[in-house]
């Protein structure tokens, strides 16, 4: 009989589940762990495991523990082949750039440095511009200060010790040491201020989509500034789900 349209196969249902609690699990699993987990009878769950494990989607070890199959690592590959971060983010950036009236950027970490890899580019008559390509201080713009803070505590020491802590105004930080209270603050509040740190006028917030997007205003504690952390974080947290994040 065939399945109502709209309605939940509960079959595919449980062996999702039996996925997930593998996935949480983060080892392999017995029958009887997965029985306790579930509440579900073991021949439902050895029925469910059999036909994944024919399909490659479950593997079977000699002691008889089960655990995710490499067709489950196949499909994870053509998925994350298939992103395209930029046209992901570019409605998300439309929708912020045309709201705030405030240029837009996604940027990566390269090689200790902040390259911008797709714009918005905002109409009004100041504005920031930075060409795709383009190299920024990771030091002392809002990108630059997110990735620092999202990187392991090595490796932080290790760009900021070998990077040109340049002073590109008087409210840049330019010694390794400063930066540990800046990191802590980001860390804890999900998201990057730059204020007159690389020019002086020049204010943006990024948030982590593992890339970032930023802006201009006039003062960092104004209602529009604080809209714009709003829908930056907001519009990072949206691009991480569809590229698969699932943290906090």
């Amino acid at each position: 009989m065939a399945e109502q349209e709209g309605k939940t196969i509960h079959s595919v249902a449980k062996a999702i589940r039996l996925l997930d609690i593998l996935t949480e699990k983060g080892q392999s699993a017995s029958l009887t762990e997965l029985y306790q987990a579930t509440g579900w009878p073991k021949s439902t769950i050895h029925g469910l495991l059999s036909t994944m494990r024919e399909a490659g989607l479950i593997e079977q070890d000699p002691s008889g523990r089960y655990w995710l199959g490499i067709h489950l690592f196949e499909y994870g590959c053509a998925v994350s082949n298939s992103w395209d971060i930029g046209t992901i983010a570019k409605p998300h950036m439309q929708r912020i750039c045309n709201e705030l009236g405030e240029s837009i950027f996604l940027s990566i970490l390269d090689r200790g440095a902040v390259v911008t890899l797709a714009e918005e580019e905002s109409h009004a008559s100041l504005r920031v511009v930075s060409e795709v390509g383009a190299r920024l201080p990771i030091h002392c713009t809002s990108q630059g200060k997110l990735f620092l803070a999202n990187v392991s505590q090595a490796e932080c020491r290790r760009i900021l010790n070998h990077s040109d802590l340049k002073a590109y105004t008087p409210h840049t930080l330019t010694k390794p040491e400063q930066f540990s209270a800046e990191l802590s603050r980001i860390r804890d509040q999900g998201y990057a201020v730059e204020n007159g740190e690389y020019k002086i006028g020049l204010r943006s917030v990024a948030a982590p989509v593992r890339d970032a997007a930023d802006g201009m205003f006039r003062q960092v504690h104004t209602d529009d500034f604080l809209q714009a952390v709003r829908l930056v974080c907001e519009a990072a947290d949206a691009v991480s789900r569809a590229i698969g994040y699932r943290g906090r």
